[in-house]
Formats: C-alpha cells, sequence, structure tokens
C-alpha cells in the first residue's frame, strides 16, 4: 500500500515538472520571438513607422508570457526602444508600467531601472524638479544594493539637472560624489561627462582654473575611447568659453579653431558646427580682427534657423547686434536685439531674453530704455527667486531622503526589538497555551469520569425504580394470587362439596343439573388455580428491567411520532453480564436516534435490534423515512452526542442514509 503512495507521488510530481518544464519552454520561445521583434524596432535601417508596428507587436505578445521576470525584462526592453522612437508617450506609460510592476513584485534589481528611465523622460521633457526626483529614488534603490557604478550615474545624471538650474554647489559636491564611484571602474564615457560637468560648473562659478583643469581631465579620459569626434569638440569649445569669459580671446580663438578642424562635424553634429563658427567669429569681432566675421555670424546664424536651434538663433542674434552696435549702425542692432528678445520669450530661453532686455535699456531711448531696464530687474529677481525655490525643492528631497534613510535604520531597530518581543512573548503564549489545555485536559477527563459515573448512578436509579416498580408489582399479584386461592378457590371448592353432598335423594333430572354445575365450577377452580400460578412465577431480573425500560421509550415515543416499531433483542447471552455504562449509553444514544426520527425523517415503521457480533454488541436503528444526503449536512449537536458516548465506550458508530431510503444507525461497542 505504501510502495502504491509512493509511486502515485512521483507520477503526480513528474506530471507536474513536465507541465512546468513546458510552461518554461513555451515562454524562452515567446522571449526570443519578443526580443527579436523589439531588436528589429530598433533597426535604424527600417522606416519610424515599420519600427513601431515591430513594438506593437512585441508588445501584445509579452501579454502572453507567464515568467514575471521575463515579461518585467521584456517591458523594460519595449521602453528603451520607444525612447529610441522618441515615442515620448509610450516610453513614459511604458516606464510608469514596469514601475507599478517592480513594486508590487518587490523587484528590486528592476524598480531601480524604473526609477531612472523616468528620470531621463522628465529631464528630456524639461522637469527638473521630478526628473530629480527619480533619479534620487533610483539612487537610494541602487545604493540598497550596493550597486556603486549605476549610483555614479545616477548622481552624475542629478549634477547635469542642477547645473541646468544653476544650482551650481549642489552639482558640483554630486559630481564629485560621481566620480569618486566610477573613478575606479571602466565607465570611462560617464567619467568625461562628470569631468565636463565640473568644468562647466566651475566656469560659471568664475573659477576658472579649476573650471580648465577639469576640462583637460575630461579631455584625457575622452582619448581612451574610440569615438569622440563631437565630444572632443565640446570640450574644446568649453576651453574656449573659459578662456573668453577671462577676456584672453586669443587663446579661446585656438581652442574654437581646433575644434574646427574636424572634417565630420558639420555633417555629424551640425548645431556644435554652428557653435564654434559663432563663438569663433565673437572671439575675432572681440581681438578687432573684423574680416570675414559678418560672413561667419551669419553663417552660424543660417545654420542654427534651418535647425530650428531657438538657444543658438538668440546667442547668434545677440552678438551679431554688439557687432553691429561696434560699427555704430544702432538700428541693424536693435533689430537683432528684437529678433533675440522674441524668439527667447517663444522658447523661454530666459538668460538670452536677460540679456535682450539690458541691451535694448541700452540702446533704445530712455522712456523705453527704462522700460526695458525694469523688465530686465523684474525678471532677474523673478529668475533668481525660481532658481531658489528648485534649489530649496533638490535641497529638500535629498533631506527628506536621508531622513528617510535614518528612519528606516529605525524602523529595522524598532522591527528588530518587535521580532525579538514577539517570540519571547509567543514562547510564552505557547507555554501558556500548552498549560491550559493540560489542565483542560484534565478537568474534562475528570469531567468524563464523574459524568460516567453519574451515568451509571442514573441508570442504577432506573433500574431501581423498575425493580421497585416490579416489586409492588410482584407483591400485588401474590396478594392477588393468595386472595384467589385462598379465598375464592376455597369457597369454590365448599360450594363443590355442598352441591356434590346434596346429590342424594333427588331426581334424576335434578342430579344431572347438579353435576353440570358443579363440572362448570371444577373449570372455574382450575382456571383460577391457572393464574394464581402465573401470577407468582412471573420473576423479574436485569434482561427483563432494560427492555421495559426501552419498550416505555418506544411507547411513549409512538404516541407521539405514530409509527410502527419491532424491537428485537436477539436471545442476547451477554447481557446479564453487561455493564450498566454500556447499558446507560445504549439507551442514551437510542432515545436521540428515536428523538431524531420523530423530529427530521416523518416515518411508519422502525426496526430496533440489539445483537452479538463476534465480541461486539451491536445496536440498530433503522427507519423507512425520507433520508437525507450526508456530504450536504453536517452532524447536529444530538448526533455529535452520539458519536462521544460511542467514543467514550471504544465503539464505533454508523449513519447510512440516502434520499428516499431512510436512515440506518449503527452502533457496534466491543464487550
Amino acid at each position: 500500500m505504501i510502495k502504491k503512495a509512493l509511486l502515485l507521488i512521483i507520477f503526480l510530481l513528474v506530471i507536474s515538472c513536465q507541465e512546468k518544464l513546458a510552461i518554461v519552454n513555451k515562454d524562452d520561445s515567446l522571449y526570443k520571438n519578443i526580443s527579436n521583434l523589439i531588436k528589429e524596432s530598433k533597426s535604424t535601417s527600417k522606416s519610424d513607422s515599420l519600427r513601431n508596428v515591430y513594438l506593437v507587436e512585441a508588445v501584445n505578445k509579452i501579454q502572453e508570457l507567464v515568467n514575471d521576470s521575463l515579461k518585467t525584462r521584456s517591458l523594460i526592453k519595449v521602453a528603451y526602444s520607444n525612447l529610441l522612437l522618441r515615442n515620448w508617450n509610450n516610453y513614459k506609460t511604458n516606464s510608469f508600467g514596469v514601475l507599478r510592476r517592480c513594486i508590487l513584485l518587490k523587484d528590486t534589481t528592476n524598480l531601480s531601472m524604473a526609477y531612472a528611465y523616468l528620470g531621463y523622460y522628465y529631464q528630456s521633457n524639461y522637469t527638473p524638479d521630478s526628473a530629480y526626483y527619480f533619479y534620487n529614488k533610483a539612487l537610494n534603490s541602487y545604493s540598497l544594493v550596493n550597486n556603486e557604478i549605476e549610483a555614479g550615474k545616477m548622481l552624475l545624471s542629478m549634477a547635469t539637472i542642477q547645473e541646468s538650474v544653476k544650482d551650481y554647489a549642489g552639482s558640483e559636491i554630486n559630481t564629485i560624489k560621481s566620480i569618486s564611484k566610477l573613478r575606479n571602474s571602466n565607465q570611462v564615457r560617464n567619467l568625461y561627462l562628470a569631468y565636463n560637468n565640473l568644468g562647466v560648473v566651475y566656469n560659471n562659478l568664475g573659477r576658472y582654473n579649476l573650471a580648465i583643469e577639469s576640462n583637460e581631465k575630461a579631455i584625457n579620459y575622452l582619448k581612451k575611447l574610440e569615438v569622440t569626434d563631437f565630444l572632443e569638440a565640446t570640450s574644446l569649445n568649453n576651453l574656449g568659453r573659459i578662456y573668453n569669459q577671462q577676456n584672453n580671446y586669443s587663446k579661446g580663438k585656438e581652442y574654437f579653431y581646433e575644434a574646427l578642424q574636424n572634417k565630420n562635424l558639420f555633417n555629424s553634429r551640425p548645431k556644435i558646427y554652428a557653435m564654434l563658427l559663432d563663438n569663433l567669429a565673437y572671439s575675432y569681432f572681440k581681438l578687432g580682427v573684423l574680416e570675414d566675421v559678418s560672413e561667419l555670424f551669419y553663417k552660424a546664424l543660417q545654420i542654427r534657423d534651418s535647425l530650428n536651434i531657438k538657444d543658438g538663433q538668440v546667442v547668434s542674434n545677440l552678438h551679431m547686434s554688439e557687432y553691429f552696435q561696434s560699427k555704430y549702425d544702432t538700428l541693424k542692432a536693435i533689430q537683432h536685439l528684437t529678433t533675440a528678445k522674441r524668439i527667447a520669450k517663444e522658447s523661454n530661453y530666459n538668460d538670452g531674453l536677460l540679456e535682450s532686455y539690458l541691451l535694448l535699456s541700452k540702446l533704445e531711448p530712455a522712456k523705453k530704455g527704462k522700460e526695458y531696464l525694469l523688465k530686465h530687474i523684474q525678471l532677474s529677481d523673478s529668475l533668481q527667486k525660481a532658481e531658489r525655490g528648485i534649489r530649496e525643492k533638490f535641497t529638500r528631497i535629498a533631506y527628506e531622503t536621508d531622513e528617510i534613510t535614518q528612519e528606516r535604520d529605525l524602523e529595522v531597530r524598532k522591527k528588530w526589538w518587535i521580532l525579538l518581543f514577539t517570540i519571547i512573548g509567543a514562547g510564552f503564549s505557547v507555554l501558556l497555551f500548552f498549560t491550559m489545555r493540560q489542565r483542560s485536559k484534565n478537568k474534562e477527563l475528570e469531567l468524563n469520569k464523574k459524568q460516567d459515573e453519574a451515568n451509571v448512578e442514573i441508570y442504577n436509579l432506573m433500574l431501581s425504580q423498575q425493580s421497585k416498580f416490579q416489586e409492588g408489582s410482584n407483591k400485588e399479584k401474590e396478594r392477588i394470587a393468595e386472595e384467589l386461592h385462598d379465598g375464592i378457590l376455597g369457597r369454590l371448592f365448599g360450594t363443590r362439596l355442598s352441591l356434590d353432598s346434596l346429590n342424594e335423594g333427588i331426581t334424576e333430572e335434578e342430579v344431572k343439573e347438579r353435576e353440570e354445575y358443579i363440572e362448570e365450577l371444577n373449570l372455574i377452580e382450575e382456571d383460577i388455580r391457572k393464574i394464581s400460578h402465573n401470577l407468582k412465577t412471573s420473576l423479574f431480573n436485569n434482561n427483563t428491567s432494560f427492555r421495559k425500560l426501552v419498550e416505555q421509550l418506544i411507547s411513549k415515543q409512538r404516541k407521539i411520532s405514530n409509527f410502527e416499531c419491532e424491537l428485537n433483542f436477539n436471545n442476547l447471552t451477554v447481557w446479564e453480564n453487561t455493564s450498566n455504562s454500556i447499558k446507560i449509553n445504549c439507551y442514551r444514544i437510542l432515545q436521540e436516534a428515536i428523538q431524531n426520527i420523530h423530529k427530521y425523517a416523518e416515518v411508519s415503521e422502525v426496526t430496533i435490534e440489539f445483537y452479538e457480533e463476534g465480541k461486539n454488541l451491536i445496536l440498530s436503528v433503522k427507519d423507512n423515512g425520507l433520508g437525507y444526503v450526508k456530504k450536504n449536512r453536517n452532524p447536529g449537536i444530538g448526533q455529535k452526542n452520539m458519536i462521544s458516548r460511542t467514543k467514550s465506550l471504544k465503539g464505533k458508530i454508523e449513519f447510512s442514509s440516502s434520499l428516499g431510503n431512510g436512515t440506518e444507525v449503527i452502533m457496534k461497542i466491543p464487550m
């Protein structure tokens, strides 16, 4: 039997493993298909519309994946493809979807990436506070798993945002932190970007020596990269601007000129090319080398106009205004300033707008000039207030993060203490529970013992009552027998003798008639003698007493329930030696069974049997009532009591029933 059970378990395990293996194989195949579709969506050789078709098909197939890890990984790939296609809304939706899944599944690995994706979305869509918030969340998430490289990248992204909103102090701190995490890694490109950002920060703070040093370090890292064309041009432009800030236009010109020697720059990075061209023209202008300056300015502006580079258009117009002002062509200078002001206002390029207002205040007539100066002051104040507000917001995000970290550490310590006290409390509770349970069991055993004793005493009282009733009945019978025998029989006997003596000297007819009377009296005498004898020999014993109790119980119930009952004791040989405890429990179980018949069964016939089977006493109660379905019915308190009584006698009880076929209760008790 055990071998069969083991074989069945092994069979079920094999089936379960096969089903799981089938699901895994299906998921792997589907994941490869999805990966291929996403790969096609990244192919720049295909049209954007076709790439989007591949991406939509991949998203539809992702829903069929069962494995949560594969599904999350696929959604991240889809988000990245949407980023490459500049599908910003889809990219945002995918990133938030991944974030919700990671939080729900407690997927800490991909959670950090989801935060980083959302940070990049908001950074690209010019929402610096939201971008900073999500980058900071990603930073904390990566820090929790000691991922120093990714944490360094997040610090660099945060520093870049801080630089863009002129939070130079904050940007410097986070950039240095980023460099410390990335310095010993192979993140050459990110180290270049970090030093490049540090150079921009120091330049804006007027710390020019540190700015030059940072840019030179950036260029050193750049030399380790295979592709450096536009990055090198950017760094050279930064160095040129630093020297221009120091009024060292000759040195600045050298860096702009060197950067422009890259033959591919015009085709690959026209925006950088136009910026270098404009800065070179401005350096020549400041050096007083005016030959071809106008042409360089116009060429840079033309490229920026064609590419719709708003901030570049503003800068070009400002430089050209300054150039025409130096030539005393105030009209053209004002025209370029007005154009710069309009474009700056339309594109929210506040630095360009500030400079436009300031230069216009110097060129325009007194009244109008004052208006522009007032606008310059008002805008400057509002920008400073906004920049201060966003710096405070960044500080608050960082502070709240530190506070949350401290609270988390405190919470962890609290949890450990709570866990310790919980374990101690649980141990004490378990000990108390088992102690109380043992006491309860002892009380239950004591109560059961007392109940058994009470049941035996009740049964003995019932037997005693029945015995006294029987004794009184026997005495009455004996009295009647004696009365019949000694009184009536005596008198009848005397009468018979008298009639017999009268027989002499009478006519034949009279004699015959008296003989008939005498014979009749003789018969009456014999009948009375038989009655008297029967009354005296109706002795009482234990069998008769228990049976009498049962008969009385059935008789009472029959009057109430109106059913026919067949009672059969089947000549029990062990009954005289049966304990009163067994008898009283049999009586109570039979009593409960008959009450249930009255309550639920609607019966017309009941059969009750007591018989022996081996060394067991069997009680069977069967009816022809409605019956019931066992699985749809919970045992009531009466049925539970019947089961409990049977168990106390170390016996078994079975309830057999079905709708329309009545019910049978069979109790088996070892004698």
